[in-house]
């Protein structure tokens, strides 16, 4: 990232942490090295994070019965099969000056999309509260863009689980 020394807080919000390495690193909040750097630092801490939180094997039926809790699904299947339906679990890259603005959709029960942002799901998580959710795309993606908050999706790649929420839309 840098040739700072920084240890994260795993504690804290990734926008505090982020913003805390850009202040001692000294990058400018409008240069592009700032929004380089945030973007390598969101992917990183996702990635790191999700594993944690949810691992990084399609195959845990736990992880999946916590995701669906944690989006909302309060009576989670009981089987890996039966989460995947549920959640019907999509996420979107839309392309932005060649920067991929990553969020989560998910198909509740009720068939109503939930969009979620991969950053905030994290930090909802860490945070033990709900994650902002947005009612459509459009609004998810103007959130992303706006906030910075982007998850590289080649990032996904790591993470079998992960990736299963990566679909891009150009």
């Amino acid at each position: 990232m840098s040739d700072t020394i920084f240890e994260r807080d795993t504690t804290a919000l990734l926008a505090v942490e982020f913003r805390r390495l850009a202040v001692a690193s000294g990058w400018g909040k409008k240069s592009a090295k700032y929004k380089k750097e945030r973007q390598k630092f969101y992917g990183l801490a996702v990635a790191q994070d999700f594993s944690t939180f949810w691992g990084s094997t399609e195959s845990r039926l736990d992880a999946w019965q916590d995701l669906c809790r944690h989006l909302g699904i309060t009576e989670a299947p009981t089987s890996i099969k039966g989460c995947r339906q549920v959640l019907a679990v999509t996420a979107t890259c839309l392309a932005d000056n060649n920067i991929s603005n990553t969020y989560v959709r998910v198909i509740s029960q009720a068939l109503t999309p939930i969009h979620v942002n991969l950053v905030d799901l994290v930090d909802s998580k860490r945070q033990n509260t709900k994650p902002k959710t947005f009612s459509s795309e459009a609004a998810c993606a103007e959130y992303t863009r706006k906030t910075g908050k982007i998850f590289p999706k080649a990032r996904a790649k790591a993470n079998p689980l992960l990736r299963k929420f990566l679909v891009v839309v150009f």
